[in-house]
């Protein structure tokens, strides 16, 4: 299972949350439960979000290792 870090990196970048739901053809509605974790963005959406954040895949996700529970 995987979380991102979509809230961390808009926050530390600055940037906002209507500007990538635009660019990733989506609702706010859609986007602001990306950033609460409840639902993730598919691998394209994922791509655009990391290109504007200027950050790769890997930093925009986090892991979650079933043996480290």
């Amino acid at each position: 299972m995987f979380k991102n870090k979509i809230g961390f990196w808009t926050k530390k970048k600055g940037i906002k949350h209507n500007h990538l739901a635009n660019l990733c053809a989506v609702s706010q509605q859609t986007f602001s439960s990306w950033v609460k974790n409840t639902t993730q963005p598919d691998l394209k959406q994922a791509a655009i979000i990391a290109k504007v954040l200027s950050v790769s895949l890997d930093d925009l996700i986090e892991i979650e290792w079933e043996d480290e529970k």
